[in-house]
This record gives C-alpha cells, sequence and structure tokens, in this order.
C-alpha cells in the first residue's frame, strides 16, 4: 500500500468509488460529480491524497485538506477544510489502517505547511471517520443541520409582498462583503478577505445571486450542473403514493417522490439574514419560484440549533441530516472555535 497525490487521472476511479456509498434510508441517492476533483480546485494549493493497493490496482480511501484563512477568536489564522474523506467499500471493512495512514501523510502536509488548525464535517453516524479523529485529538465544537426544504407548495400566498422581494444577479463585490462582514463577520471560521479573493472564481461560477426583502435576504448558491443525487432505490409504497403526493404538493409542502433513476437537484441557501421573522415566507417564495423555473427540487441550508434563524427555518424542513463540526488546533494557544460558527458555502 502507498499514500500519494490524487491526478486527474484517478477522476474515473474516485467517481466509481462514490457510487458505492449511496446514502438515505428508504429512499436510497448517490451523489454524482462530472469531476470528482472540483471539490479540491476550490482551493490555492490544496492536500488530496490517495490510499491505494498497487498490486491490486484498488483505490483504498481518500482525503481532502483545503488550506483557508478565517477568524478565530478575532485573528486570522490559517486552517486546514478535512474533505472527501472515505473509505472504499470494496476495502476491507472494520476501521481500515489505510484510513489513518492518509490521516498521518495529511497531517504531516499540514505541519509542513504551517496550518494553526483542522477542522471539518463529519455526518453524526459517521462512527468510523469521528473515531480516527478523536483518537488524534480532534473535538466536536458544533453540529449543523442541513435543513432540506422541498420546493413544490407556495410558502405565501401574498403576491404583491412576494414581488416586493428583488433578486440580484451579480452583487457588487465590495458591498457584499461589507454587508456580509456586518452580519456574520463576529463569527468563528469567518474567512478573511485573502480567503474570500482566493474564492471569487468559485463565487462567480456558483452564486446564482441574492434575494432581498426589506432589511432580509438570502443567497443561493448553485452547483447542480457539477453535482447531483441520482436516485438508486424506492420502495414499493413510494411508487403506490407518489401520485398522491404530486397533487398535494400543490398546497402542502410535501416532498417530491423521484422515478428511479431521476437526477435530484438542489439549492444551498446561505447568509440569511432575517430583519423580522414574518420575512422569510415571502423571501423563500421568491426563491421557490425561481428554484421551479430551473428544475431544482430541495432547498438546502446549513444552520446550527444556536442561529437565530433556525427554528422558523427548521418548521419548514422536510429532513434534517446532522453533521458535526470538528477541530483541532496544531498549535500551543490556537482555541477551538466557539459556536455558532461561520459555514462557508463555497465548501460544500
Amino acid at each position: 500500500m502507498r499514500v500519494r497525490p490524487a491526478t486527474e487521472a484517478d477522476n474515473e476511479k474516485l467517481i466509481a468509488i462514490e457510487q458505492l456509498t449511496p446514502q438515505g434510508g428508504q429512499i436510497q441517492l448517490v451523489s454524482e460529480r462530472k469531476d470528482y476533483l472540483f471539490r479540491a480546485k476550490k482551493f490555492a494549493d490544496p492536500i488530496f491524497l490517495l490510499a491505494e493497493d498497487e498490486e491490486e490496482d484498488l483505490i483504498l480511501g481518500i482525503m481532502g485538506v483545503g488550506p483557508v484563512a478565517v477568524k478565530l477568536n478575532g485573528e486570522t489564522r490559517r486552517g486546514g477544510l478535512v474533505f472527501d474523506w472515505r473509505s472504499n467499500p470494496l476495502a476491507q471493512k472494520g476501521l481500515p489502517r489505510h484510513m489513518f495512514r492518509l490521516w498521518q501523510a495529511a497531517h504531516k502536509e499540514v505541519v509542513n505547511r504551517d496550518l494553526d488548525f483542522l477542522f471539518g464535517y463529519v455526518k453524526e453516524d459517521n462512527d468510523r471517520s469521528m473515531g480516527i479523529i478523536t483518537r488524534y485529538g480532534a473535538q466536536i465544537v458544533e453540529s449543523k443541520d442541513f435543513l432540506t426544504i422541498p420546493v413544490h407548495a407556495p410558502f405565501c400566498l401574498r403576491r404583491k409582498e412576494v414581488a416586493k422581494v428583488a433578486f440580484t444577479a451579480s452583487p457588487n463585490e465590495e458591498q457584499e462583503w461589507q454587508s456580509t462582514a456586518a452580519h456574520f463577520g463576529s463569527l468563528d471560521l469567518f474567512p478573511d478577505w485573502s480567503q474570500r479573493q482566493a474564492t471569487r472564481e468559485q463565487r462567480e461560477r456558483y452564486l446564482f445571486g441574492r434575494f432581498n426583502y426589506g432589511g432580509s435576504s438570502v443567497k443561493v448558491w448553485d452547483t447542480s450542473e457539477e453535482y447531483t443525487n441520482r436516485v438508486l432505490n424506492i420502495p414499493r409504497i413510494f411508487k403506490v403514493i407518489r401520485p398522491l403526493f404530486r397533487i398535494g404538493s400543490k398546497v402542502l409542502p410535501l416532498p417530491h417522490i423521484p422515478n428511479l433513476g431521476e437526477e435530484i437537484k438542489v439549492w444551498q441557501l446561505f447568509d440569511l439574514v432575517l430583519d423580522q421573522p414574518g420575512d422569510l415566507n415571502p423571501l423563500l417564495e421568491k426563491v421557490r419560484q425561481a428554484a421551479v423555473k430551473k428544475g431544482i427540487h430541495y432547498l438546502v441550508i446549513a444552520l446550527s440549533p444556536e442561529d437565530p434563524t433556525y427554528e422558523p427555518v427548521a418548521k419548514k424542513a422536510w429532513v434534517r441530516p446532522r453533521y458535526n463540526l470538528f477541530a483541532m488546533p496544531l498549535k500551543e494557544g490556537v482555541p477551538l472555535p466557539n459556536p455558532p460558527t461561520y459555514m462557508d458555502v463555497s465548501y460544500l
């Protein structure tokens, strides 16, 4: 077994591994990327490693770390976001040693680049990965729920109010930064301006736009052309009730029941600001109308229960997969992030 940097030549094998790890319970979805490395390409000088069995020509596991500049306890720190850390299900079961080898190799690269701390998001039920990172000293500091909202039924029937929601496809860079920093700049893990400059190309590519309603606003991140979910399995009962859900979803916020093999597309909402609680419905309705036109099935926003906007949004969510935010200081005196933290949508 050896650990080496992943290259473009590994793309097809990596995509095949992802297709072997479907998500979900009764309805199973498999993630599909047109380019497996597209997440790594969001970072300047990323660490992206794979462990492979040379004799069997088999990739055993993958791990990426993206260097980022973020705020931590009021200071700018160099962090490393752990992403795409997974094991090939065709490899050995249990707690494979190649996952430890990947962690050790990545940790060595991180130290060489003088990063201050590591952090990342791991699904709450992923005991394997959590066991490895806590063994090496990482701690869970917060949870984020990916609140998933269907887009069929209207959120607001007051057409005059919905008509007041303004849409800006390309917000002014400086004004957007000042507004975002005013609302979220005090939170740990908020990106430093230098980091924002590094991700400008990503924002230009994936930022659908900003919706405003008075003093309230939300932005939309659209990677649906790069990353979708395909349906692998649907229970028979779901096929039977699909027509009823299709009719009922016109008036109730029922989920979309897909056909076998169908692609499910989502929009990520982020930087939600609510001046008044009642602003949420017209704001979401305008987003919903735009999503339907684009063939989007769900809106997803990642919030922690400590976020002030969590409760009103959570009431509209059909499912709430939970991810744990872990962090591990690498230098003396570097603190753990203090929740609620900022979640940069470009990490997704």
